[in-house]
């Protein structure tokens, strides 16, 4: 539900992160977050952020043969992450209340009625994982963003610097 991506690196970590800092400056950014030591978390600008905006939460590390990799994993807005979590946790918990309710109506010959709120939790478990796609395709576009902006400070930190003569 979450999309995740791996990007070795033609450079050391810090230098991505140091041109994910530079380039999050710029007054006409797009992209607004906050770095952290060893990577970044990234949105939407407020100004166009949408309940369905996505975060973009980078790393960069060493993978085990020493080379430097950037992973980076795509999640809703932690308010809406939340939302979802606690919906299937409380689904969850009306379809473990209805299974153990109709079984002890079963067990003592009853009629179980209450084993039909099994399969109406799992739909609607179906439902809220649906929507996350909705939401996924709703942010598509914020998402190939935040996606070229980590790609373009890649680049950008492994472009040689730029020097000035006394010239020019």
């Amino acid at each position: 539900m979450r999309p995740m991506f791996v990007v070795p690196l033609p450079v050391a970590g810090d230098a991505v992160v140091q041109q994910i800092r530079r380039r999050l400056r710029e007054p006409k950014s797009r992209i607004e977050g906050a770095v952290l030591a060893a990577g970044a978390e990234l949105t939407t600008a407020q100004s166009e952020r949408h309940f369905w905006s996505p975060y973009l939460s980078v790393e960069v590390a060493r993978d085990d043969a020493g080379a430097w990799v950037l992973s980076g994993r795509f999640a809703p807005e932690p308010n809406v992450w939340i939302l979802f979590l606690g919906t299937y946790g409380i689904l969850g918990m009306i379809g473990l209340g209805a299974l153990v309710y109709g079984l002890s109506q079963w067990m003592v010959g009853e009629s179980p009625w209450a084993l039909a709120g099994v399969p109406a939790a799992l739909a609607l478990v179906g439902f809220t994982y649906g929507a996350a796609f909705i939401g996924q395709g709703l942010g598509a576009e914020e998402m190939y963003r935040l996606r070229s902006f980590v790609d373009d400070c890649v680049e950008a930190a492994a472009q040689p610097p730029v020097v000035l003569d006394a010239q020019g």
